[in-house]
């Protein structure tokens, strides 16, 4: 390559890059004026439904937001563990529910980065880190997608033939295979120019963490059950088609990773999926207020992480004081005794 050229692509590099982070701002801004222009045409709906939500319906949003988030670490720690790397849940626990504030910022890549750069201080290998938390989010999306089958039946009449689409969901579990996990980590530590594993994942970790997603999905959904329970008691039926519904609407807004947190896609998603039982406004106000929520529950849940990592700690240091005192202790006992 001529000297020309280089110099004509090292130019282009940062021009591009610069109009990339331009695009996504705009983006951004765009998706925020267009939530923000359907809360104005729908607030009067919008604020009577805020305004009418209970505080027991609060309460039970926000903690099932908050035990969700800690089912989600059991996913990423049952996938560590398959990959051959073991760590305690505390942990895992800061690793995941502290790095995972790095969502917010635009590009879901901080994310990954912060919770890798966390897991060095556990000794957890930077590349393993961020295999396996590409393995989570593609396990989250998978049984996201087995959860909105129940949306299907309820969204015909709003979607028509499209919500048929839904039912092919199940067949992403075929990303939880073994044999197929074993080579998706392989090829993102080949891109990562590292040795490959050294044997193939441990199958015996797969289930629990599939298990452990399905249940973080569950409790989500139940948040926004419990808001909309807030108008009046919904039935079961109700509840398997807002949890498929708000399943659905969070792995879109994972997929539309440009956009901070998938602002504005999970919203429009959330709104469509509960257009069967609940007018625009309302479902709106609870898409926002759901919002609100999952920020309040990111923020809480990363302070308990720091804090229950900080108790460990402390009595980790205790024990280890303990340990060494005991030696020199019966030392002094025996030249007594001598």
């Amino acid at each position: 390559m001529s000297e020309a050229s280089r110099a004509q692509i090292s130019t282009r590099h940062p021009l591009m890059r610069k109009a990339i982070s331009v695009a996504r701002v705009l983006i951004s801004l765009a998706v925020v004026a267009a939530v923000g222009y359907a809360a104005t045409s729908e607030w009067s709906a919008v604020r009577k439904t805020i305004t009418s939500l209970s505080w027991q319906s609060l309460t039970i949003a926000i903690g099932s937001v908050v035990l969700g988030m800690f089912a989600t670490v059991k996913v990423w720690q049952h996938l560590l563990a398959a990959i051959g790397v073991e760590v305690d849940y505390p942990q895992a626990v800061q690793v995941n529910l502290v790095g995972q504030l790095g969502k917010y910022l635009p590009g879901s890549v901080w994310s990954f980065l912060l919770q890798a750069e966390l897991g060095r201080r556990y000794r957890i290998p930077r590349p393993k880190a961020i295999v396996t938390l590409v393995l989570s989010a593609g396990v989250t999306i998978a049984t996201a997608l087995v959860i909105s089958v129940f949306a299907i039946h309820p969204l015909l009449g709003r979607w028509g033939g499209v919500a048929w689409l839904l039912a092919l969901g199940p067949l992403a579990l075929l990303i939880a295979a073994p044999r197929v996990m074993t080579w998706i980590s392989n090829t993102l530590l080949r891109l990562m120019r590292r040795p490959a594993l050294d044997a193939p994942l441990i199958a015996r970790h797969i289930p629990f963490a599939l298990v452990w997603s399905i249940a973080s999905w569950l409790l989500f959904g139940l948040q926004l059950w419990a808001l909309a329970s807030s108008l009046g008691m919904l039935s079961f039926s109700s509840y398997l088609l807002v949890t498929g519904a708000f399943a659905l609407a969070m792995s879109a807004g994972f997929v539309a990773f440009v956009l901070p947190s998938g602002v504005g896609v999970r919203e429009a998603v959330i709104v469509a999926g509960l257009s069967p039982i609940l007018a625009t406004g309302p479902a709106l106000a609870f898409a926002l207020t759901s919002r609100l929520i999952f920020t309040v529950a990111d923020v809480s849940s990363a302070l308990i992480a720091v804090v229950i990592a900080r108790g460990v700690g402390v009595r980790a240091a205790r024990l280890g004081r303990e340990t060494e005192q005991e030696p020199a202790a019966a030392r002094l006992a025996q030249a007594e005794g001598s």
